[in-house]
């Protein structure tokens, strides 16, 4: 972004006024928190945790650029709190640098790096230089990173001491295992330590253990931390279970990637009954949207009976293709029960919660996965 003179200048300025008021803050410690996704998910979840502990502050919603931490700072930072977790965004790189120098962080989490946004970064050196940032201002100790994400595992040889947590690999230093995912919610341990939570699926627990992991590191007592997981829930539409006729819907509406999509559908995969999908793909992809779409598509068709398409364009037409190409590919290998899905477009939005209620009468799970603004 190219800014005026005078843009520069007042930018500078509430970005020294902000480090001004963090640095002199009498006892706050400040938790920096980036990805290419999980990072909203992450800091709402460590925030119900911390805040249970002592009274803690998080940048809103997605305020995550200089103008809208300083708002959260100028309007909400008082003396009483402990605890700021200040969620980075970022499009190009030195954008966190600047956010760091802002809110200078005690500890960062680092969750995930991908194809989010690439249309912006225009390649996933950029981003994962950008993303980086955030460890790079952080003491290597007090600095967390998720094991399980590719683009994360293969820069840790150029540190040392950052912390690790996983899904996947027990070398990490915080490890989830014993893993249930149920309609209701999972159960799981983290370090041998048990949880319960009614949140949904792969991805909410990744965020989950990104949470919990900090908060063991910043010493939070156990039984306080297994408490607040007990009690947690999804921001809205962030796979939020609605109970709708006879159908469960996973409303994650508010944003769609695609590691996400395809966790979600992999959940879905090891639940019984019919399943359906609304969706209008995942937008700022750049030139790898065509080939990502269809390959959902292809997982998609693997997963869903029913697969409703949001509009007709490059993310649609090419997760269309994917499904059929799945179909037949399995229909030439001679597999005898060869999948057959229903796909149809959704024109008008006006016709997403009949269409919503209407499939909630012969489906048992409904995923609606992602929105899309006007401008898209």
């Amino acid at each position: 972004l190219a800014y005026k003179p005078h843009e520069l200048i007042n930018r500078q300025l509430t970005i020294n006024k902000v480090r001004k008021q963090i640095l002199t803050h009498p006892h706050l410690t400040t938790i920096g928190i980036t990805g290419s996704y999980g990072k909203t998910g992450t800091k709402n979840f460590l925030f119900d945790i911390l805040n249970n502990f002592l009274p803690s502050l998080k940048t809103p919603e997605s305020y995550n650029t200089v103008f809208g931490i300083a708002k959260t700072i100028n309007l909400e930072l008082t003396d009483n709190l402990h605890y700021f977790i200040s969620e980075m965004g970022a499009y190009k790189i030195g954008e966190i640098n600047e956010l760091c120098r802002m809110t200078p962080p005690n500890y960062a989490i680092l969750t995930a790096i991908g194809t989010q946004h690439l249309e912006r970064f225009k390649n996933l050196k950029n981003t994962t230089e950008a993303k980086f940032e955030l460890i790079n201002h952080t003491p290597p100790s007090h600095a967390l990173v998720n094991l399980d994400n590719p683009y994360i595992a293969a820069n840790l040889s150029k540190y040392n001491r950052l912390k690790t947590y996983s899904l996947a690999d027990p070398k990490a230093d915080f490890f989830v295992s014993k893993l249930l995912i149920t309609p209701i919610g999972i159960n799981f341990t983290l370090n041998n330590h048990a949880f319960e939570t009614p949140l949904f699926g792969t991805s909410n627990l990744s965020n989950l253990a990104a949470a919990l992991s900090m908060a063991m590191m910043l010493k939070i007592p156990l039984q306080l931390i297994k408490e607040s997981v007990a009690k947690m829930n999804p921001a809205p539409h962030r796979l939020e279970l609605k109970k709708i006729g006879q159908a469960t819907l996973i409303d994650n509406a508010y944003s769609s990637n695609e590691k996400g999509f395809k966790n979600i559908m992999a959940d879905l995969k090891r639940l019984k009954g019919k399943k359906a999908l609304i969706t209008p793909g995942i937008v700022e992809l750049g030139g790898e949207t065509a080939c990502i779409h269809r390959e959902l598509g292809k997982l998609a068709a693997t997963v869903f009976d029913t697969i409703i398409l949001e509009g007709h364009n490059i993310r649609t037409d090419n997760f269309a293709i994917g499904v059929r190409h799945c179909e037949r590919s399995l229909a030439k290998g001679g597999r005898s029960m060869a999948i057959h899905t229903n796909i149809s477009f959704l024109n008008s939005s006006s016709s997403l919660w009949p269409t919503i209620d209407r499939l909630a009468e012969t489906h048992s799970w409904i995923l609606l996965e992602n929105d899309l603004p006007d401008n898209y």
